[in-house]
């Protein structure tokens, strides 16, 4: 898988708040190994993902930033670029694309 919005995305906002991935994996209530394969590509983000990671981040906001305000606002946007990343991945050449020309 490639680097994607979502994973971008998420490295930018996990470092604005000066999180490691162990921190963000606490905040989110996903294992570390689950953060760390989907900020490396190595796994698409599920909606219990990026639920987590709304929750994460709707708890603990950017001052002065131009981030959501709350769970549902980053429920919206992060779904989204899931989606987009889930898409990409079954027309990309590599793992997730034989995988879905299979099933």
């Amino acid at each position: 898988m490639s680097d994607t919005a979502f994973i971008r995305f998420l490295f930018q906002h996990r470092t604005a708040r000066n999180w490691s991935i162990s921190e963000m994996a606490r905040r989110s209530g996903l294992t570390q190994p689950e953060v760390s394969r989907i900020e490396s590509g190595k796994r698409l983000p599920t909606i219990r993902h990026v639920k987590g990671v709304a929750e994460a981040f709707s708890q603990a906001p950017v001052a002065g930033s131009h981030e959501p305000q709350d769970y549902a606002g980053w429920l919206v946007r992060l779904v989204d670029m899931a989606e987009r990343a889930r898409q990409d991945a079954r027309v990309a050449p590599g793992r997730w694309a034989r995988r879905s020309k299979s099933a």
